[in-house]
């Protein structure tokens, strides 16, 4: 049974309803196809049918089913207007590509760059002069990408937007997971780092059309990375890139579970 091996700890209700949740974006069990019944959940996993209904209550309160008294447990289909949650199923399931995050990127973060320009106060150029040194310094991809993905965002947060700062939120995983990428390439690493210092300038000297067009450079470099792969599954190709490479497949996993966390 899953849920028990040997002499394991039986699951918890997050891990119960993490490993459900798996098995629905994993296409188990497609949208508006009924799960299986509590008793043979609970015996599958090796746990209390009171464990599998908050796992259950948890799955509906997250938008991935529907529970229908007398009838049982159906998965909902899912909508790209149904917000963080229903991104995080539409990447799992293999339905977003990287040309799509690509494209969402630009249109976000070119004008948050230029929004940033004109309504940045001296607490934003700070953080975001601290995090590009401390970026400047890393020397391992790990600390690199979190530091790239903390000085996006930090130019959100200049934009003094708040739509935009959650709409950032939304595909902060999955950039991280592109810089991931991106930072173990030397060529688009040396080409594309020394763009952040060009997106800072533009925003300090208030210059809305040189901080869009600065930004507009450093995400479009995605395209030359990716090339022909640019149409293909967003976590296909991560995952198959980081294949030979145990300690970047570690933090590929790392940045899923940040997404599987999206409320």
């Amino acid at each position: 049974m899953p849920g028990l091996t040997g002499d394991a700890a039986p699951l918890t209700t997050p891990e119960l309803t993490a490993r459900l949740e798996r098995a629905i974006v994993s296409n188990r069990w497609r949208p508006g196809q009924k799960l299986a019944s509590e008793r043979q959940l609970a015996s599958e996993y090796g746990v209390s049918r009171p464990l599998i209904r908050e796992a259950l209550r948890s799955l509906q309160e997250r938008g991935l089913i529907v529970v229908q008294p007398g009838r049982g447990s159906f998965v909902r289909e899912v909508l790209p207007t149904g917000g963080p949650a229903s991104l995080n199923v539409l990447v799992q399931r293999g339905e977003v590509t990287v040309r799509e995050l690509v494209v969402a990127r630009r249109m976000l973060e070119t004008e948050s760059a230029a929004l940033a320009a004109t309504h940045h106060d001296e607490p934003d150029v700070r953080r975001l002069r601290d995090l590009l040194t401390a970026f400047d310094a890393s020397t391992d991809v790990a600390t690199a990408a979190d530091l790239d993905v903390a000085f996006h965002e930090a130019i959100a947060a200049a934009s003094h937007n708040t739509v935009l700062q959650i709409m950032f939120g939304a595909i902060r995983p999955l950039a991280h997971g592109m810089m991931l990428r991106s930072l173990t390439d030397r060529v688009t690493t040396k080409i594309g780092a020394p763009v952040h210092h060009e997106i800072l300038a533009a925003i300090e000297a208030r210059d809305p059309e040189a901080a869009r067009a600065a930004m507009a450079r450093h995400v479009e470099l995605a395209k030359q990375l990716y090339g022909d792969d640019l149409d293909r599954p967003l976590p296909t190709v991560l995952h198959r890139w980081a294949g030979d490479r145990p300690d970047v497949a570690a933090l590929l996993h790392r940045v899923g579970d940040r997404l599987a966390d999206l409320p």
